[in-house]
């Protein structure tokens, strides 16, 4: 016992002395512009890697990206250097000397040595955290076998851009038996992510074993596809995300960034865009029924500018097509995925608009369409376009308990100062959400942001 004494002495006498040194030096300069600069340059690399990953939308990225480098620019507008003051004399007595003492004091009062250490290894304890990520953590220290509880703690460092935390939570609760296909595909998109977006095998055997668990997952196939394709098999990943996208729903979250990777591969493969949605079964003629033969040689032998120009001539002629034939359905709903592949989301909104017009009974066209208005937007809160409002209450005619309905009603009721509505259509889909879901967290979170501040 007394052997700690002494060894205590000696850290608060090195402590004092490492505290002193740097306030006896003149020579050193601070530049505040400069920690700041640091920060955003880390900012622009993480958009960078949720990029590549997928997880933000290239418009989003864009609009983050010129907000960031608005702000690095700002920052020469002010000093750049000014030299460190001095610290006066009983400065110097107070941090080298009574701090410690009194820190020591104070070790000595409250401390417990007999408990073990806490290594100040994640990120998360090196920044200021939200209280519901305080609240998580104190949750896993009390029951710290409890897999649920690391689940939840995952989720929520995953949702504030903490990929390393959320890694090592996520491996802690799947090896307390958390094995279900949405917990290990967040797993290895955590390990991913946390890797700069470069696919290790501790994350495609996460991957793998979600598949094994449900293999018709569909974050588990997309993502390996992405390592097929970073692995140089970019025909093997293109051939897996058309499977996924021949699997999924019209209103899956995920179709925008599946279609958006499928094309984008197609253009490195030299392809035209597969599954764009330009030819089907309801095209009237030759010049409908989508490329020949001859067209996919032609494209195959076209720089990247011509090919996308070969795409763009082909989407045109659908438009001019449906304008002479403005009742053909599949062939609007086709020109308005076209469109989302190409990016250009006026004109997607336009021909689902047309697509939800003649067939107000359909469902799956209504979400469509409904998704289409609101794709991008990022003021949802404050904001609904009208044709939004409209197109939602036919959702919500046609099937109330759809859970994308019930979501879009939320924000119909939110906006009109309905929180109590918005709270009861919320809730019926966290209900039917399963608990580790990624999103039921963000659900959870925007839920929250309904109930009255604690006073």
């Amino acid at each position: 016992m007394i052997l700690i004494w002494f060894v205590l002495a000696a850290m608060t006498l090195v402590t004092a002395v490492l505290l002193a040194l740097p306030l006896f030096n003149t020579r050193k300069f601070k530049n505040e512009a400069q920690f700041a600069l640091e920060v955003y340059r880390d900012q622009l690399q993480e958009l960078n890697r949720d990029t590549l990953a997928g997880l933000i939308a290239p418009d989003q990225a864009k609009q983050a990206q010129v907000e960031i480098e608005r702000r690095i620019l700002a920052l020469t507008e002010g000093p750049q250097w000014r030299p460190a003051r001095l610290p006066s004399h009983g400065m110097l007595v107070v941090a080298a000397v009574v701090l410690p003492l009194l820190g020591f004091g104070l070790y000595l009062l409250v401390g417990r040595p007999d408990l073990p250490g806490q290594p100040f290894a994640s990120s998360a304890q090196a920044t200021a955290l939200p209280p519901a990520i305080v609240a998580l953590q104190d949750a896993v220290a009390a029951k710290p076998n409890d897999s649920a509880a690391w689940v939840a703690l995952a989720n929520a460092y995953a949702d504030a851009d903490l990929a390393r935390d959320a890694a090592t939570a996520f491996g802690k609760a799947v090896a307390l038996g958390a094995t279900s296909a949405d917990t290990l595909a967040a797993y290895g998109r955590a390990l991913l992510v946390a890797n700069d977006g470069e696919m290790s095998e501790p994350a495609r055997a996460a991957f793998r074993r979600a598949l094994a668990a449900e293999p018709s997952h569909p974050m588990a196939r997309f993502f390996l596809a992405l390592g097929r394709a970073q692995d140089g098999d970019l025909e093997g990943a293109l051939s897996d995300w058309m499977a996924l996208e021949a699997d999924s729903p019209a209103d899956a979250p995920w179709r925008a960034t599946l279609e958006e990777h499928i094309a984008r591969a197609s253009q490195r493969l030299g392809r035209a865009g597969p599954d764009t949605g330009i030819a089907g079964p309801s095209a009237a003629g030759p010049s409908a029924a989508g490329p020949s033969a001859d067209d996919i040689a032609a494209a195959e032998a076209m720089s990247p500018e011509e090919r996308q120009e070969f795409v763009n001539d082909m989407v045109g002629r659908l438009a001019e097509r449906l304008a002479a034939e403005p009742d053909d359905l599949d062939g609007w709903l086709r020109l308005g995925r076209a469109y989302q592949v190409l990016g250009r989301g006026e004109d997607a909104r336009n021909a689902f608009a047309k697509a939800a017009a003649l067939a107000p009974a359909r469902l799956d066209i209504q979400l469509d369409y409904a998704d289409a208005i609101i794709a991008g937007r990022t003021d949802l809160d404050r904001y609904l376009p009208p044709e939004f409002i409209e197109t939602v209450a036919r959702i919500r005619t046609l099937d109330p308990e759809n859970p994308l309905g019930l979501y879009y009603g939320g924000l119909v009721a939110r906006l009109a100062g309905n929180r109590a509505e918005a709270q009861r259509l919320w809730q019926k889909v966290l209900d039917r959400l399963p608990a580790d879901s990624p999103q039921r967290t963000m659900l959870q979170r925007e839920f929250d942001s309904l109930l009255p501040a604690a006073n």
